[in-house]
């Protein structure tokens, strides 16, 4: 306080005022410092997009992976078109008689009736070889009958004067004529010559004379007509 000898004045001490910060307040401080270094943002952000990208992107399939191998097996064990059946198809032939092991076997079409008896086991002890061509072509369901030893007559080789009609009063043997000794008989053209054979290609030696009536086309009329011109060797 100052006395003047009428006045007294008080001093009193200026107001006390808070210095103002340097720095701005926290938003402020995040915009400031976002539009300082927005460029500089961007290039990090950029890079780094980069880097993710090629560190995540997919390698493509080489030359010669399992992937292209296992298409190329794909393609070529692919099933063929029902129309593209070749010959090699599998067919099944029936064995029976003299045999180690009658059966349905499964053979292929250029098999003949000599391999079907091998696989049957072969013949038994008391089979007639002689009886069954082994040279014939097995055709899908054909049965092979071996006979025993005097079961049917041993046909006679070709040419044997029994084995065709070459003279007159001679019975057909149609176990081992041709299609044209066969149509010597009655009624009897290519047609029903070649069933004759086809019958017996099928199912093996004719047994009696009576199986001719198991030919499509052979009646009993017929049959009565041809029984006492054929026989069966």
């Amino acid at each position: 306080m100052v006395s003047n000898g009428t006045y007294t004045t008080a001093i009193l001490p200026p107001p006390l005022v808070r210095p103002r910060s340097i720095f701005p307040i926290r938003g402020d401080l995040l915009v400031h410092l976002f539009e300082k270094y927005r460029t500089l943002l961007f290039i990090l952000a950029g890079a780094a997009a980069l880097f993710l990208f090629l560190l995540f992107k997919p390698s493509p399939p080489q030359q010669g992976t399992p992937m292209a191998i296992e298409a190329k097996e794909s393609a070529i064990e692919a099933p063929q078109p029902a129309d593209t059946v070749t010959t090699d198809d599998k067919i099944f032939v029936d064995i029976k008689g003299q045999v180690e092991r009658p059966g349905l076997y499964e053979m292929s079409p250029h098999e003949r009736v000599d391999g079907a008896v091998e696989m049957a086991g072969g013949f038994t002890k008391d089979a007639d070889r002689n009886a069954i061509n082994l040279a014939l072509k097995v055709s899908d369901e054909m049965m092979v009958y071996v006979p025993k030893k005097g079961e049917v007559e041993t046909p006679l080789p070709p040419g044997s004067p029994s084995g065709t009609n070459g003279g007159e009063g001679e019975l057909v043997n149609i176990n081992q004529a041709t299609s044209e000794e066969i149509q010597t008989l009655p009624g009897i053209g290519p047609s029903k010559a070649a069933a004759f054979i086809q019958y017996r290609e099928e199912n093996g030696p004719y047994r009696s004379v009576e199986d001719i009536k198991n030919i499509s086309g052979i009646g009993e009329k017929t049959f009565e007509r041809l029984k006492e011109l054929i026989t069966v060797q």
